[in-house]
């Protein structure tokens, strides 16, 4: 097959074309700077590049963050149908209509709602990212505090690696069309818990930096290039949303991941060893 990846350099979107390369397709990423092989698109002009988009059998969707997100998801969705592509998968988020508070998960719905319209295309929706931690690592091996404040309810976050298993078996085979599709990961984890395990890892100990959202916020503005105000309000209120109902993640929807992804879904554990040994010199 031919797949459009929109998004195709990023954390999501680049495991995706790698892991649809390996099973032999061809994965054509898109973005503003793509690279070699690639397809240079500006996302906010979709629109206009509908010429651009023939001949793919089927595009994974990933809209970025911002308060434009739906205008620029919808456009893109009918873009890609009007040049004929014949399956969308789009990157949605698990417990979106539940936890719609947060701005970034407001603007998926009517993305969301615009990809099941038709019968052949599919949502994938992720939990919490494993790689969230990354942001992180510099203060667990410095100063030895976990500072996300996930808090205590609990999240079944999920590896990236796993999401674009998912999206790439969503792409590639019937499945899963016309569905909502959660992609979690195996077990409940909450601030505290996230922190030991890193704690364990490293051989030393790791304390949980608490649920005070602001000093975060403010720490990740040093740290996130072009973060906006709106980026900004929307992390705090996402952290305090997810502080009262965590991420939750049924039996149910366990299982359907474990489905999608099609191989046994990564524990945390095996995340934070991997992410060691590939960081330590």
């Amino acid at each position: 097959m031919r797949i459009l990846v929109i998004g195709g350099t990023g954390n999501v979107g680049g495991r995706t074309v790698a892991r649809l390369r390996e099973s032999g397709h061809e994965a054509v990423p898109a973005a503003r700077n793509p690279g070699p092989g690639g397809l240079a698109l500006d996302l906010g002009a979709i629109g206009e590049r509908t010429e651009d988009l023939e001949g793919f059998d089927a595009a994974f969707l990933i809209t970025p963050l911002g308060p434009e997100e739906t205008e620029i998801g919808l456009a893109a969705v009918k873009a890609l149908r009007d040049a004929g592509v014949g399956r969308i998968v789009y990157l949605g988020i698990h417990n979106l209509e539940a936890m719609r508070a947060i701005p970034h998960f407001e603007t998926k719905v009517p993305i969301k709602q615009a990809v099941l319209d038709r019968a052949s295309d599919c949502v994938i929706e992720a939990n919490f990212f494993f790689q969230n931690d990354l942001m992180a690592l510099p203060a667990m091996t410095g100063a030895g505090i976990y500072p996300l404040p996930v808090g205590t309810t609990g999240v079944w976050s999920v590896d990236a690696a796993d999401i674009a298993r998912a999206a790439a078996r969503a792409l590639t085979l019937p499945d899963w069309a016309g569905r909502a599709v959660p992609v979690c990961g195996p077990e409940r984890f909450t601030g505290p818990a996230i922190a030991a395990d890193w704690g364990a890892a490293l051989g030393r100990e790791v304390a949980y930096g608490g649920d005070d959202v602001e000093p975060f916020v403010g720490q990740m503005r040093g740290v996130i290039p072009g973060m906006t105000d709106w980026m900004a309000e929307d992390m705090a209120i996402m952290m305090k949303v997810t502080q009262e109902m965590g991420c939750p993640a049924t039996p149910d929807d366990l299982a359907a991941s474990e489905n999608v992804v099609g191989a046994p879904l990564t524990t945390h554990r095996a995340f934070v060893h991997r992410t060691l040994e590939e960081t330590t010199p």
